[in-house]
């Protein structure tokens, strides 16, 4: 048991519950937003209201203030003040001052937010606050001007009122606003739960469609998925589809491989039971043997390089191949493993355009060339002459590269021609295991190329694998 074994699993995420805390960050930001707004919307309503009762005390104290010949006459109405004292916690503080802002009555140390260091308000109030005796105040300053015998002469009422009131009045709308803030958010998120619930319910039915199925059942789902999930649904079913194939493939091989196998083995075994016998059977059914144990040596070998290319079919283990260098190494191990004998090769590489550069699988191209000479070798006769040949053509009007085999064996008869890819169909006279060409058939197309067979005059056959052009052709060089 290893160290990771010990280590605490991160479970993954819970859309669900990423999309409950989505939905409510997105109500908790409105709901401050519109708590903002209402503190905002309180606190100017207070105001306006008890700044009405100040001007409208001031401006009755203003009415009762007259100019005699012995000087202004003051007659404090008590009404003016009461209106602002009906809240008996709060508490009122005036003054009555001239031009220069000196006090004729009331409290003569009120805060004047400067206001007499710059003109004089004549009809409009001010309105300001300022903290006097301990306690936030909410001050009005108005003023009259009154005509009198030697000149007009400014009068202004300053009046300070506590802000518990205001405040209580603030506190007030903000808590009968909130109520129906709060039950918004409430129902804005069990809305928001149902409908993550609602959206969720199609994931759980494709939940229950793959749990209810057997190991063996690929087919698409079939449930009508939201457009949120649809490239999801898409891709799975592509996957499964994909595996359908890759799982029939490997079904069909297997039983074909253990058919193969079986009756290549049976044959071996009924020559060596023969080879018991003395005499001229015993020798022929040892030779028969060899020869068989040959056949199903090479019969093994391919079927592990088919079932190598299909596997990297799969993977798409592709890179930038160099097609002459390919042809030149595998016609060196040819001759160095010595299996040429009295037969003659020669190689035909394109002379310009760069090197023939293709993108593909390097060990699958060169297991399906080694198995095109390796049947033209055995097919052919003692003095073959083998050409491997690269040249430039098209393929379904794109560039590409042709890589040809040709031999000057009996060929292929036209009848079983369309067969020959086949796995374990032979047409040769000597009988093969019928796999390479299979595998070279099986390289062709997991390249997007083409394969083809053709006749060679007076007599032979060439076999053509033709593979798309690299798009990003590697300049110069060559084999």
């Amino acid at each position: 048991m290893t160290a990771t074994d010990h280590a605490p699993q991160i479970r993954p995420y819970s859309l669900r519950r990423r999309l409950m805390i989505a939905s409510m960050a997105v109500f908790a930001s409105l709901i401050a937003i519109l708590s903002v707004g209402l503190w905002t919307y309180a606190g100017s309503a207070a105001d306006q209201t008890y700044d009405l009762l100040l001007r409208g005390a001031a401006i009755a104290i203003l009415e009762r203030v007259t100019v005699t010949p012995e000087g202004i006459d003051i007659d404090l109405p008590p009404s003016a003040l009461e209106i602002l004292t009906l809240d008996q916690d709060d508490r009122v503080f005036y003054r009555i001052v001239d031009e220069h802002g000196t006090t004729l009555t009331g409290t003569p140390d009120l805060p004047t937010d400067g206001l007499f260091t710059r003109p004089l308000p004549r009809q409009e109030p001010v309105f300001f606050d300022s903290v006097y005796s301990g306690e936030r105040v909410r001050f009005v300053v108005n003023g009259r001007t009154l005509l009198s015998a030697d000149k007009p002469q400014w009068i202004g009422v300053q009046i300070g009122q506590t802000r518990i009131a205001r405040n209580a009045m603030q506190w007030d709308l903000i808590l009968k606003g909130l109520i129906p803030l709060g039950a918004l958010a409430l129902t804005g998120v069990l809305l928001a739960r149902a409908g993550i619930g609602l959206a969720m319910r199609p994931l759980s039915g494709i939940e229950r469609d793959i749990r209810s199925r057997q190991p063996n059942d690929l087919q698409p789902l079939s449930t009508a998925p939201p457009r949120e999930i649809e490239s999801l649904i898409t891709a799975i079913n592509g996957f499964m589809r994909r595996l359908d194939i890759s799982r029939g493939q490997a079904e069909s091989f297997i039983a074909d491989v253990a058919h193969q196998m079986r009756t290549s083995l049976a044959t071996l075994y009924g020559h060596l039971e023969r080879a018991d016998n003395s005499g001229k059977d015993g020798a022929l059914a040892v030779v028969k043997a060899r020869d068989q144990a040959q056949r199903t040596v090479r019969l093994t070998n391919q079927l592990l390089s088919h079932a190598m290319v299909i596997h990297r079919a799969d993977k798409q283990m592709f890179q930038p191949v160099d097609l002459a260098a390919l042809v030149c190494r595998l016609l060196e191990e040819i001759i160095r493993d010595d299996k040429a004998g009295a037969i003659e090769f020669a190689v035909e590489l394109p002379q310009e355009g760069g090197v023939p550069t293709v993108d593909g699988d390097p060990i699958a191209l060169r297991e399906a060339l080694r198995n095109l000479v390796d049947n033209a070798v055995r097919h052919g006769p003692l003095d073959n002459q083998i050409t491997l040949r690269v040249e430039a053509t098209d393929l379904r009007s794109h560039p590409a590269y042709a890589i040809s085999v040709e031999d000057a064996g009996p060929g292929i008869c036209d009848a079983d021609k369309p067969r020959v890819t086949e796995r374990f169909y032979s047409s040769g006279p000597g009988g093969g295991s019928g796999v390479g060409l299979a595998i070279v058939a099986a390289v062709a197309e997991s390249h997007k190329g083409a394969f083809r067979l053709s006749d060679r005059m007076p007599c032979g056959l060439c076999v053509t694998i033709t593979l798309p052009r690299r798009q990003a052709e590697i300049v110069g060089g060559g084999a």
